[in-house]
């Protein structure tokens, strides 16, 4: 493990260097090392002989393990195009402030210029936290993957884990609200040829945000437990799933979210 930062003028200095980070060609600029300064890299684990690609890989990294603690859909896209990853190589250059600019016009996001600011800053300031704490080793397949996402320009893929007992019975006896029609039903949406789905967000942000982003025009929207939900597509008759949290990204597809099976659903439904 990398050593913690205590709250010093060394720690200071490399919460200061954060802000080199994204600025001008982001993750991408000459001299990204010298950006950082021996501080920074001193709490990150980088080598004073580093090459600038495992530089590059490791900022990635470490960005990438504050960045997985959001459970917001749209933090992935405000955050790497800050940092210029995953972006159109004509826009990368711009500095933090004309990539977001230039993702907001051409419609990547749903939230304004100003709103994508400040949700940057409010994940920076989760990584300048995060000096203060342990910083975990970083293993072969971590560079493998860092690697891959630089060099295909690409961004972390966010994958669902697997619910486990008791995630799943926080989920069947919390809250989730969901688009319902006038008598208070789910109503199930026609995934391409994933089937249908009820989709339900496990808080109130999640689908004003998913609104904003995607236009859905449901026009009533109620709030039921996980169970309800889950018996409401057993009771269908057909092949329901239930997807949970879906993401707005276009081309996400139900990966990108929790998605339990029409088989799910059965096996859910025997046991309760």
């Amino acid at each position: 493990m990398v050593a913690s930062a205590k709250e010093t003028k060394t720690s200071r200095r490399a919460k200061d260097r954060l802000h080199h980070i994204h600025a001008r060609a982001g993750i991408r600029q000459d001299g990204l090392a010298e950006a950082l300064g021996p501080e920074l890299r001193a709490i990150w684990g980088i080598a004073e002989d580093a090459e600038p690609g495992r530089v590059r890989e490791i900022v990635l990294l470490r960005l990438n393990r504050v960045l997985e603690r959001f459970a917001d859909p749209l933090m992935p896209e405000i955050v790497w195009t800050a940092y210029n990853l995953g972006v159109d190589p004509a826009d990368g250059a711009s500095g933090m402030v004309g990539r977001i600019r230039a993702m907001v016009g051409r419609g990547r996001v749903a939230v304004s210029e100003r709103t994508c600011t400040r949700r940057f800053y409010e994940f920076l300031g989760n990584v300048k936290n995060s000096l203060d704490g342990f910083q975990e080793d970083l293993t072969g397949e971590d560079f493998r993957l860092a690697a891959r996402w630089i060099a295909e320009n690409v961004r972390p893929e966010r994958e669902a884990p697997a619910p486990g007992p008791t995630a799943m019975r926080m989920f069947l006896d919390g809250t989730v609200w969901g688009p319902a029609d006038e008598g208070g039903a789910p109503i199930p949406a026609r995934l391409g040829g994933y089937g249908d789905w009820f989709c339900v967000f496990t808080d109130e942000r999640l689908l004003a945000e998913y609104r904003a982003a995607t236009g859905a025009g449901w026009g009533r929207v109620r709030h039921r437990t996980g169970r309800e939900v889950v018996l409401a597509a057993a009771r269908r008759g057909v092949s329901t799933g239930v997807l949970v949290n879906p993401s707005p990204v276009p081309g996400a597809g139900i990966q990108a979210a929790l998605p339990l099976s029409p088989d799910s659903i059965a096996r859910l439904t025997v046991r309760r």
